[in-house]
């Protein structure tokens, strides 16, 4: 699926028949992510978290849907959909995406993140305000700790 095939999709899963976007933007962001990768292993050897959180920041910075979501289902966060489409593809992304470890293998995140809808609205309102090369680092901790809360066996060893 494309990244605006998905976007279509989830605007559908909220009862809108359509949405406004840049497409510019949206290539734009996908080049970015790709070129200019904020990590110094680069797109391909990086985790999956270092990966969706790229996506996030910059998916969120550059604004590229214009169209607000339903109040009825977003309240307060409607014009915030950007973050909202970003951290769900991000969330859909993480469900299976496997972590290349030296010493213990592949390790598959089978299970899906969740989140209190009080963290969600945090993280919505915090990742709206991104700016990427600010916040990826932070982002990509914040997946992955949401990642190994929800997947503990995939969760290094904790000695700190």
């Amino acid at each position: 699926m494309t990244l605006c095939e998905y976007i279509d999709e989830f605007y559908h899963s909220v009862g809108l028949d359509a949405c406004e976007i840049n497409l510019g933007k949206i290539l734009g962001i996908l080049q970015a992510i790709n070129q200019e990768f904020p990590s110094p292993l680069g797109v391909d050897k990086s985790s999956p978290f270092k990966k969706v959180a790229a996506f996030t920041a910059n998916f969120a910075a550059e604004k590229a849907i214009y169209s607000p979501l339903p109040q009825e289902h977003f309240g307060v966060l409607s014009t915030h959909q950007n973050a909202i489409v970003a951290v769900a593809l991000s969330f859909d992304a993480l469900e299976g995406a496997v972590i290349k470890c030296a010493t213990r293998g592949d390790i598959v995140l089978e299970n899906r993140i969740s989140v209190s809808k009080h963290f969600w609205k945090d993280l919505i309102a915090a990742v709206s305000n991104t700016m990427p090369v600010h916040h990826f680092d932070c982002l990509s901790l914040i997946y992955e700790a949401l990642a190994y809360q929800t997947n503990p066996d995939a969760s290094y060893e904790r000695v700190v």
